[in-house]
C-alpha cells in the first residue's frame, strides 16, 4: 500500500498542530513567506519522505496550494500552467485571455518561490514527487472568458485547453527536475468537475439556466488529448499519471478508454465494485480517495472498502497495491450544484487543505491494514 495526498497542504506551525485560522502564513512579509514554504515542505518531507516499512510506502507530493492567499490556491496555480495564456481575477472569478493582472503574475511568482523552497527543503531527496493540477474540464468549468461566459461555452477553447495544459505541465516538470534533481516526477490530475459537465449542472453567469451537458465520449477525447501530449512531451510514462475523474461509472470507463492507467476515486457511496475489479484485473492502478477528517471515521471508510472487495470473492491479500490518497472535500463553500458538488469557480476554504493531522491519521491506520493484508 502507498500513502499520499491531494496536492494541497496547510502551512503547519512549529508544533504538531496547524496554523491558526487567522494567521496569514506570512504573505505580507517576504521573509516570513519564504520561511513558511520551507517549513511546509520540511514537515511534509518528514511525513512522506521515507517509507514506513516494506509493506507501507509513502509518496511525497509538491504542494500546488498552501492557501496563504488568494493566488495560492489550486485553481490559479493550475491556470498559470497553461502555456502562452494570460488571465486575471475579476469580481465573478478567474478570466482567461484579457492580459496578465497582478494577481495572475503573483500566482506565477508563488509557484516559482515554492520551487526555490523545494531546492532547499528537498535537497538530497530521491524518489517519487507528485505534482498536482486541475484537469482541463475543471478549468473550463471554473473560469470565464472576456465576454463573461464560462470557458466551457467556447468549444474552440475547450479543444485547446488540454494541449495548453500539457505543454505547461511539461515545462513545469522540467523545472521540478532542475530544482530537485533526485525527484522522479509523477502527476495527479484532479478533474472532478467533469461529472457536473456530463450532467449539464454548470450554471451560466446569470444562474437562470445551465450549460448543455457535454457528452461523455467528448469528455474522454479531451482526456485522451491531454494524456497523449503528456506521454509525448513531459517525460512521463502512463503509470506516472493519475487521473481523478470523479467516481461516476461512465466517466471512469471513459478515462480508461482515453488511456488513463491510474485512476483515483472516492469509495464513499461507491457501488460499482465489479467495475473496479474489472479495471484492476486489466492492470489499472487504483488510488482510493479517503477523507481523514470526514463524518465517517477513517477506519470505517477502509473497512467498507475491504468488505466490498471481499464480497466480490477476493481475499485479504488481494487488497495489496491500493494507494490511499488523502483529500478533504470542501463542505463550506457554495453554491451547491444540482446533482451534488460545488461550483468549481468558488474559492476553496482553508478547511479543504490537508494538514499534518490528516496525514498522521493515515500513517497511524496503515500498520493495521498491512497486517490484515498479510493475514
Amino acid at each position: 500500500m502507498t500513502i499520499t495526498g491531494d496536492g494541497t497542504w496547510r502551512v503547519p506551525t512549529t508544533t504538531t498542530g496547524d496554523r491558526d485560522e487567522g494567521a496569514s502564513g506570512g504573505a505580507a512579509d517576504l521573509a516570513d513567506a519564504d520561511a513558511d514554504r520551507l517549513l511546509a515542505l520540511a514537515r511534509l518531507r518528514g511525513l512522506l519522505g521515507d517509507d514506513l516499512e516494506d509493506q507501507i510506502a509513502t509518496r511525497l507530493f509538491l504542494p500546488a496550494a498552501l492557501g496563504t492567499e488568494g493566488a495560492d490556491q489550486l485553481l490559479p496555480q493550475s491556470l498559470t500552467l497553461l502555456a502562452g495564456t494570460t488571465g486575471d481575477l475579476a469580481s465573478f472569478g478567474w478570466r482567461i485571455g484579457p492580459g496578465s493582472s497582478r494577481t495572475w503574475r503573483r500566482a506565477q511568482e508563488l509557484r516559482e518561490r515554492l520551487l526555490e523552497a523545494a531546492r532547499i527543503a528537498l535537497h538530497g531527496y530521491e524518489g517519487d514527487l507528485v505534482v498536482t493540477t486541475l484537469g482541463p474540464l475543471t478549468l473550463a468549468a471554473a473560469t470565464f472568458l472576456g465576454s463573461g461566459e464560462r470557458t466551457l461555452a467556447d468549444r474552440g477553447a475547450l479543444r485547446d485547453l488540454p494541449h495548453l495544459l500539457g505543454e505547461g505541465i511539461a515545462e513545469h516538470l522540467d523545472a521540478v527536475r532542475s530544482h530537485v534533481p533526485g525527484a522522479r516526477p509523477r502527476l495527479l490530475i484532479r478533474d472532478g468537475a467533469a461529472l457536473a459537465l456530463a450532467r449539464g449542472a454548470i450554471p451560466t453567469p446569470s444562474e437562470y439556466r445551465r450549460y448543455p451537458a457535454l457528452p461523455v465520449p467528448d469528455i474522454g477525447e479531451i482526456w485522451r488529448s491531454l494524456l497523449e501530449d503528456l506521454l509525448a512531451h513531459a517525460g512521463l510514462t502512463a503509470q506516472d499519471v493519475t487521473l481523478a475523474p470523479s467516481s461516476d461509472t461512465a466517466l471512469l470507463r471513459a478515462a480508461r478508454t482515453a488511456g488513463a492507467s491510474r485512476l483515483a476515486l472516492s469509495p464513499a457511496g461507491f457501488a460499482a465494485w465489479e467495475l473496479l475489479a474489472e479495471l484492476r484485473e486489466a492492470g489499472t492502478g487504483i488510488e482510493l480517495v479517503v477523507d481523514p477528517a470526514g463524518p465517517q471515521h477513517l477506519e470505517a471508510q477502509l473497512e467498507s472498502v475491504a468488505r466490498s472487495w471481499c464480497e466480490l470473492g477476493y481475499g485479504p491479500r488481494d487488497l495489496v497495491g491500493f494507494t490511499w490518497l488523502a483529500h478533504r472535500p470542501d463542505r463550506t463553500v457554495g453554491p451547491a450544484l444540482s446533482g451534488g458538488g460545488t461550483d468549481p469557480s468558488a474559492e476553496p476554504s482553508r478547511e479543504s487543505l490537508l494538514g499534518v493531522s490528516d496525514l498522521q491519521a493515515l500513517l497511524r491506520a496503515a500498520p493495521a491494514w498491512a497486517e490484515r493484508v498479510e493475514s
